[in-house]
């Protein structure tokens, strides 16, 4: 296809919504997302979805290939030890687990790309906790009409988000202490 330097269109929830809903309905009530591509492709820039894509296939290339960069780190995991001593004195030791590496969210804007996660460094464990709370809220908002159809209670979630993003990034004179 000609290479086209169109600035991609930023859609609305709303907007994207519409599209979608239209398109299922004109499939038995499916969003087959092969099928889709293949109409707006086909459709071309009368669709309403077109702005949406990457036509140029260099630069689609370019963006799949940072996608499987990212696919090929995802879900490597540490495991790491804690000893946590009870009051009477006896030492359980649980076996935890998190992420091999992390996108801090400050640096993404510049593709700051990924950190080794280090368990002992309270910046790492704050940052892993913020991650936490925002991954935990964003399933919530997709599960929610799941949780109360299962008589399930939202608030314990919600508190749980709370608790994580209430964790405290240490200062830089924290950490050079």
């Amino acid at each position: 296809m000609a290479k086209e330097s169109v600035v991609k269109k930023t859609f609305t929830k709303e907007e994207r919504q519409q599209i979608v809903e239209a398109f299922a309905r004109k499939h038995n009530g499916l969003y087959n997302p092969t099928l889709f591509v293949r109409e707006v492709k086909e459709t071309g820039k009368s669709h309403p979805a077109w702005d949406w894509f990457e036509w140029d296939t260099k630069k689609a290339a370019a963006e799949y290939n940072l996608w499987q960069a990212r696919a090929f780190a995802k879900d490597l995991r540490i495991r790491f030890e804690i000893e946590e001593v009870g009051r009477k004195g006896e030492v359980a030791v649980r076996t935890i687990e998190m992420p091999l590496v992390q996108s801090p969210v400050d640096g993404r804007r510049d593709g700051g790309g990924y950190r080794l996660v280090d368990p002992n460094d309270p910046a790492h464990m704050a940052e892993h906790c913020h991650q936490a709370a925002a991954a935990l809220r964003s399933w919530l908002n997709r599960y929610h009409g799941a949780v109360v159809h299962a008589s399930c209670g939202v608030k314990a979630v919600e508190q749980i988000a709370e608790r994580l993003e209430a964790v405290k990034t240490p200062t830089a004179e924290q950490t050079a202490a």
